[in-house]
């Protein structure tokens, strides 16, 4: 049975629990989503500078090499090139580690493993993915990893706390969030409680860790249908919540407030958040964070039936237009061509998202929705149609063996 697939206590019950999403909007830098053509490219060309370095410095290098080739092809929808490239940066770097002693290659052969993992989970594969990021995290717990390619012995655990920390925390972040969204979605959410506020902490568990926990029992809670709790947390949360993580939690409570049927106060909620962005935005450019939390304003005012301003989408997209993110871009023109009053400037938003639509690589459901029948169908483009060279790069990050000279 598939897990992600059942309703949640909460729909069974009446709660309205579409107003939570589940990502997490406290974590700090993701990936900008380019373009995937111009992104695979720019991989590629990476991947050729870092074959031309030694062998000492093109460890390093390579390490982003597979990290972005796993994602991009999560967003081709080609799953199974992502999980090979994963797979394929574990061997690599459990290969050097093995042959060097070297910390700092166990770290990225780590690292990689959460990889995999991330890519099992968003092909839906979430027990598998549970059972990788499951490893990584028994590290942060004092275990050792003892079976399949790569083997962590507590000793050689150690040296990487020692030698590479910075890289230990990054690891216990990720795969503690990982771990997090594969548990929401698959609907285990006693789980996502037990571990959000109730499990033991990792010795390398970062403070930042703590807010992405919070978001995630919030989400659970509503899932589950527990208002008491959810509320009462909520406003605690924001309470709590520093300068950088306030806006985030606001809106968090107001999708609480709004999942158990608190309409009025969630709306205002919304409101202050709108406000204090666009003040942000007047002082300083917006960063990626912002907008992710913009849309995610954007949203619930939709679900609440209360459409954002027009002001506000076209200041939130100016700002996704300047740092890149595709489908950020995407989701605000849909919001602009459904509610601006001004004609004009809906099919200026409509020639925008069609260029996007079309030009970007991704397929975007709901931007194809409202676009004509004569763009063609976006979704029957080949991944290399969409990603021209692609396969080419997937199969080179595959066949790399730290045991032959490339240079």
């Amino acid at each position: 049975m598939n897990l992600a697939a059942q309703r949640s206590p909460a729909a069974r019950s009446g709660v309205d629990d579409r107003f939570v999403a589940d990502e997490f909007l406290t974590l700090r830098g993701r990936a900008v989503r380019w373009e995937l053509a111009a992104w695979s490219g720019a991989i590629t060309q990476a991947l050729a500078r870092a074959l031309a370095q030694s062998r000492e410095d093109r460890v390093a290098a390579l390490a982003p090499c597979f990290e972005e080739a796993a994602i991009v092809a999560g967003h081709l929808g080609r799953h199974e090139d992502a999980r090979r490239v994963a797979e394929a940066a574990v061997r690599f770097y459990a290969a050097i580690a093995r042959q060097k002693r070297s910390a700092e290659a166990l770290s990225f052969a780590v690292s990689a493993l959460v990889g995999l993992g991330a890519a099992e989970r968003a092909a839906g594969r979430l027990d598998e993915a549970l059972l990788h990021l499951g490893r990584v995290r028994s590290l942060g717990l004092g275990a050792e990893i003892g079976a399949g390619q790569l083997r962590v012995s507590r000793a050689q655990w150690e040296s990487v706390l020692a030698l590479e920390p910075a890289a230990a925390r990054a690891i216990a972040l990720a795969s503690a969030t990982e771990t997090l969204s594969a548990l929401l979605a698959a609907r285990r959410l006693e789980d996502v409680v037990s571990l959000a506020l109730v499990s033991r902490r990792g010795a390398t568990d970062p403070p930042s860790l703590e807010w992405a926990r919070k978001e995630a029992a919030l989400s659970a809670l509503c899932h589950l249908g527990r208002p008491d709790e959810a509320l009462a947390l909520a406003a605690r949360y924001t309470v709590e919540a520093g300068e950088a993580e306030r806006l985030v939690f606001e809106l968090r409570r107001a999708e609480v407030l709004a999942c158990f049927g608190d309409a009025v106060k969630a709306r205002a909620l919304a409101e202050v958040v709108l406000g204090q962005l666009e003040r942000k935005w007047r002082a300083r450019p917006g960063t990626l964070e912002d907008v992710r939390l913009a849309a995610r304003v954007a949203r619930l005012c939709a679900l609440l039936g209360e459409a954002t301003s027009a002001d506000f989408c076209w200041a939130a997209l100016a700002e996704a237009l300047a740092i890149g993110d595709v489908p950020l871009q995407a989701e605000l023109l849909v919001s602009i061509v459904e509610t601006d009053w001004d004609q004009e400037r809906r099919e200026d938003a409509s020639d925008l998202l069609r260029a996007v639509a079309l030009g970007s690589g991704y397929r975007l459901p709901a931007a194809e929705r409202l676009l004509s029948p004569e763009d063609g169908p976006r979704s029957s483009r080949s991944a290399d149609e969409r990603a021209p060279g692609f396969t080419s790069l997937v199969a080179s990050l595959c066949a790399l063996d730290p045991s032959k000279r490339t240079s």
